[in-house]
């Protein structure tokens, strides 16, 4: 009878520690989402910034034009669905960000 009492104490100890765990992973999920969401907003935020600027320049070199047709293709361009939530839709955001990063001089 004792055995069994210490098992099953036993037992709920593990439950409970576990479900401990579990919560702490949730937070750290949480934060981790939040901490990459941050990064990219900056990021795309930075851009839009630098394309924003773009518009009052009286005149536009024809590299820059170029660099603006490229972007136009590259956002034209994308396959995302949001509503499924799927990593590989935030790694097509993300890559996506450092491409148009990449094409833009200066950001």
């Amino acid at each position: 009878m004792k055995s069994n009492r210490k098992r099953e104490i036993h037992m709920k100890l593990q439950i409970q520690l576990i479900l401990s765990q579990l919560a702490a992973l949730r937070r750290e999920l949480r934060e981790t989402l939040h901490a990459y969401e941050a990064r990219l907003e900056i990021s795309l935020a930075e851009t839009i910034n630098y394309v924003a600027g773009l518009k009052t320049a009286k005149r536009l070199r024809r590299e820059r034009i170029d660099h603006i047709d490229k972007l136009i293709v590259l956002l034209r361009s994308r396959k995302l669905k949001p509503e499924k939530g799927r990593r590989k839709d935030l790694r097509r955001v993300e890559e996506m960000i450092t491409q148009i990063r990449a094409t833009l001089p200066g950001s």
